[in-house]
């Protein structure tokens, strides 16, 4: 089993206007005998589930969202390590083996990147490995690429029920990032979105995925990734 999630620690990077992170003491082994800690966060924290409610009206909370939604196969595209040999995906001259900051990632660069091609069928969860997890935690972090609306609706259509990405978001993120076409797509869809994964390097092209978000009722959820290689 492979760990996938960034660990939550106070004062870690969130997306620009989220709460940030505060972990301390609320009881001390020395003074009460038992150590508890007051977690602050957000909903959007570290690795995190982004549910339709999240930027649909009306749309499904953590709360709606089943297990098995998060569970099960997975289609992980490499573009990291791959860029430059791959469509309109360049490489970054900043990030070594990653994609270029600011790039939108189209359909054709997808299709590049697996083997055989993007197939009409593909499995309910589709990961995007641009090598940007490294930069979490930086100020680069929000100069990631970005997923392309157009094969965020294609990619549904063929069958995607959870895009998952080690960005801070499959849309631009930062000064000019006022919209969200791509959460528009996919949460429009009524399916999910996974944020901020680590960990992705060397997996299998195909590999069962788990995400387990807290058990709270909220608009998302910070999640256990973990992929089952064993």
């Amino acid at each position: 089993m492979r760990e996938l999630s960034h660990r939550i620690t106070g004062g870690m990077q969130v997306y620009p206007g989220d709460p940030e992170v505060r972990i301390e003491p609320a009881l001390e082994l020395a003074l009460d005998g038992v150590d508890v800690a007051h977690l602050d966060l957000g909903s959007h924290t570290g690795t995190h589930l982004d549910a339709p409610s999240h930027t649909v009206a009306g749309g499904r909370t953590t709360g709606r969202i089943g297990l098995d939604e998060l569970v099960g196969e997975a289609l992980v595209v490499h573009l990291a390590g791959r860029a430059g040999t791959l469509g309109a995906v360049a490489p970054s001259a900043e990030v070594p083996g990653a994609v270029a900051p600011g790039a939108v990632i189209g359909l054709d660069d997808l299709a590049a990147a697996v083997h055989g091609g993007l197939p009409e069928a593909v499995p309910p969860i589709v990961v995007v490995h641009t090598g940007w997890a490294l930069q979490f935690g930086t100020p680069e972090a929000f100069a990631h690429p970005a997923i392309s609306p157009d094969a965020a609706a294609e990619l549904v259509r063929r069958g995607m029920r959870v895009l998952a990405v080690d960005t801070l978001s499959p849309d631009p993120t930062g000064a000019g990032a006022s919209s969200f076409p791509v959460h528009e797509v996919v949460l429009g869809a009524d399916a999910l979105i996974v944020e901020n994964l680590t960990g992705l390097a060397g997996l299998p092209e195909r590999v069962r995925i788990g995400f387990f978000p807290l058990p709270i009722d909220a608009d998302g959820a910070p999640v256990r990734a973990v992929a089952f290689t064993d």
